[in-house]
């Protein structure tokens, strides 16, 4: 997969064998969202679990959409290393201990604190092995017209790590992928010919997430730290590597590509949960 990255940056045309196909990307999502995700209104959710029920192995995800778009490989090393895996996912409500704007209704997002202390009681109560927290960092605010800024996010997050290391035995932050300047499956409907047009610098399209502050806080609590950032990008961060469709907006991954990222997130995921701790 690493290899197809690296050619990523060469690809001019569109291949015709595209997976998932440009008419299905923005919907390859891979898994029952609006079952296993919180709804804007809701601050609780019963998990959705996956890999082996019976495991006495317990792995949370936890993040807002971002934990989502991981779940698919998350499944999959569940399922191969007979994990027992629960999701809590709340879209536009990220893990960091700060009272977000909720920009679509242009108010305080207090559901999001309330579900962000429902996740932090289960796992008091459940004491999993391993905890795996994700977010999208890209544009939040904290009031009308107000961004977050890094280091804001850096104390909140380290505030909500250190809340879960107390009861997890490992925690580890999954982190964020960076931005395209355009939106994967539309740039490329119109630049068919030479995808190029739908290519994203490097430095920019991770100017616009906290990958830093996010580290420093995974630092300073101890918790364990996974760059994607080679598992998508070179010097460029493409739409299209190989013949898979990386990206179903500017912010989120294709679920066809998530899951081909298994091995290396598995391969990642081990370093900072030790062998013995793992059937």
């Amino acid at each position: 997969m690493l290899a197809a990255v690296r050619k990523a940056p060469a690809l001019r045309a569109l291949p015709p064998d595209l997976t998932p196909s440009l008419v299905t990307t923005a919907d390859d999502v891979g898994f029952d969202n609006d079952t296993c995700e919180a709804g804007p209104k809701a601050d609780r959710i019963e998990p959705c679990v996956f890999g082996d029920r019976a495991s006495a192995t317990d792995v949370v995800l936890y993040g807002d959409s971002h934990a989502g778009m991981w779940l698919p490989a998350m499944k999959e090393i569940a399922e191969r290393r007979h994990w027992r895996l629960q999701f809590f996912g709340k879209p536009a409500c990220p893990t960091p201990k700060i009272t977000f704007w909720n920009q679509q209704e242009s108010r305080v997002f207090t559901e999001c604190d309330r579900f962000r202390s429902y996740v932090a009681a289960h796992v008091a109560s459940a004491r999993p092995e391993l905890v795996v927290v994700t977010n999208a960092s890209f544009s939040h605010k904290r009031g009308r017209g107000v961004p977050i800024t890094p280091e804001q996010w850096r104390a909140g997050l380290a505030e909500t790590l250190r809340t879960l290391r107390q009861a997890a035995d490992h925690v580890v932050v999954l982190g964020d992928i960076p931005v395209l300047d355009q939106s994967g499956p539309e740039c490329l409907s119109a630049h068919v010919a030479d995808i190029s047009a739908c290519f994203t610098s490097r430095t920019a399209a991770t100017a616009r997430v906290w990958n830093a502050a996010e580290s420093a806080a995974a630092r300073a609590t101890g918790a364990g730290y996974v760059s994607v950032l080679p598992w998508l990008c070179t010097t460029v961060c493409t739409p299209v590597i190989g013949n898979v469709g990386v990206y179903r907006n500017r912010f989120h991954l294709t679920a066809t590509y998530a899951r081909m990222m298994n091995g290396v997130l598995e391969e990642a995921l081990v370093k900072h949960f030790p062998q013995d701790a793992v059937p």
